[in-house]
């Protein structure tokens, strides 16, 4: 099984793609507007879950104030 957080965010991006489609058929709009209504509450289990099991695997900022990994502080 997959963890817990790269979970949610598979659920997340499918749910969005199946909301997209829905509202590209136009008998389907009202299951567009309840995925709409409902997107909040998944987009809130989704950042809860990955700020609860996803892991960061970047160096300590320790006493730094610079914590940008792609550019280097004098940038």
């Amino acid at each position: 099984m997959l963890p817990k957080d790269i979970l949610a965010v598979c659920l997340a991006t499918v749910y969005l793609l199946v909301y997209c489609v829905l509202l590209q058929f136009n008998n389907t709009h009202i299951f567009g507007l309840w995925m709409f209504l409902l997107s909040p509450i998944l987009m809130a289990w989704t950042v809860y879950t990955v700020l609860k099991y996803g892991k960061y695997n970047g160096p300590e900022l320790g006493d730094k104030e610079f914590g940008y990994q792609d550019k280097a502080k004098d940038e």
